[in-house]
């Protein structure tokens, strides 16, 4: 603020506070020592309050704080409004601006990023892509249909493409830990500092699998192209891999399931966290229908949970716990009936996943009827 009191001395300064905290009528104080600001703001011009016992970091002066309005006067001071009168320095704000601490947390993030690139910098092991099993390549083939730089090297982070990876988080997951486990995938030295917790004691060796960049690291032959040929537009399947392909097909539609279900409760405003009986029960489900016909079965389901919270009183979470038991019910008497269940489409909101498309489109060679039929070994 302005400097509204340069014409007074010190000792008229210091005088002229304690009448203002003593109490006063501001309005005649500024009168009287011919100062051009609204009594109101009188406070603010005072010179800051000088704390002997905190010492600034950087500049080895004392720290001061601010004078508090008169009515104020009477209430405590906090830690958190000290500052250093030359560079602005406040140590007890959760993040302090002043320069020297920006230049610290620069100077700091420099030598982080350094150590990641130390850290991811020392090479693994190559495998080659006919070494993994089925799973891995299915799960590899997504990833770069997805993620895949136009070099045909770097995996672009996870949150940077505008697609569904998998149908769930959980599922996305699961695939990214097989592929790093096996070191058909490596972090890159090139990762961005934020896909780390820097604070995080196992620094840099924990990461969020979502937010770094991966590089391939595959055996790769002199004709690159032909590898990508296989990994992306595969003929790897054969009837050797028959349990194998069915066992994936059915995580992949049972996550397609727990996606939609989760959809339709959030619609609701209903609160669910699918444990094991919930994968259970669409498990069992499908050996039976497909996952069109079970969006149908859920939309049916939430639709009746809703109408119970709405007209019988019980709680969300009791209406949202209640739905996949009505799931099961439902299938169990389709089937007993022999009921032609309607199926239903994909919905924009949640499109087919880049696995889901990979695999029944590139793998199995079947399309949509990945979704409009139960899994079944082929």
């Amino acid at each position: 603020m302005k400097n509204y009191l340069k014409h007074l001395s010190d000792n008229q300064i210091d005088t002229l506070m304690q009448r203002y905290y003593d109490g006063e009528n501001v309005a005649n104080l500024v009168e009287e020592y011919n100062i051009q600001i609204s009594p109101a703001h009188l406070y603010r011009c005072f010179p800051p309050m000088v704390c002997n016992d905190y010492m600034c970091d950087y500049c080895n002066v004392p720290l001061v704080i601010n004078r508090p309005s008169k009515g104020a006067s009477k209430y405590a001071m906090y830690e958190k409004d000290l500052y250093c009168a030359v560079c602005g320095h406040k140590p007890f704000q959760i993040q302090c601006t002043c320069i020297n601490c920006r230049n610290k947390e620069e100077q700091l993030r420099k030598e982080q990023i350094e150590e990641i690139k130390k850290f991811y910098s020392h090479p693994t092991n190559q495998i080659a892509f006919s070494s993994l099993s089925f799973r891995n390549k299915v799960y590899l083939g997504a990833l770069c249909r997805a993620c895949l730089k136009e070099d045909l090297y770097e995996i672009v982070p996870y949150v940077e493409i505008n697609e569904y990876l998998t149908p769930t988080d959980h599922l996305s997951r699961e695939l990214y830990a097989s592929l790093i486990h096996t070191n058909a995938i490596s972090v890159s030295p090139d990762s961005s500092l934020d896909a780390f917790d820097c604070k995080n004691e196992k620094f840099p060796n924990e990461f969020d699998v979502f937010k770094v960049t991966y590089y391939l690291n595959l055996l790769l032959p002199e004709n690159k192209q032909s590898l990508f040929t296989e990994i992306l537009n595969p003929n790897y399947y054969s009837h050797e891999y028959k349990e194998e392909a069915l066992v994936l097909w059915k995580e992949i539609a049972i996550e397609e399931c727990i996606a939609y279900l989760k959809y339709q409760l959030q619609k609701v405003n209903f609160e669910f966290n699918p444990g094991e009986k919930t994968y259970k029960i669409f498990e069992i489900i499908l050996q039976d229908f497909s996952v069109s016909q079970i969006y149908g079965i859920i939309w049916k389901a939430v639709a009746d949970a809703s109408r119970l919270y709405l007209t019988k009183g019980i709680t969300k979470k009791h209406a949202a716990n209640s739905v996949i038991g009505v799931c099961e019910r439902y299938a169990e008497r389709a089937k007993l009936n022999n009921w032609d269940l309607t199926h239903y489409n994909r919905i924009r909101d949640l499109p087919e996943s880049s696995l889901s498309a990979f695999y029944f489109n590139r793998v199995l060679g079947i399309g949509e009827m990945g979704f409009k039929m139960p899994p079944t070994i082929l």
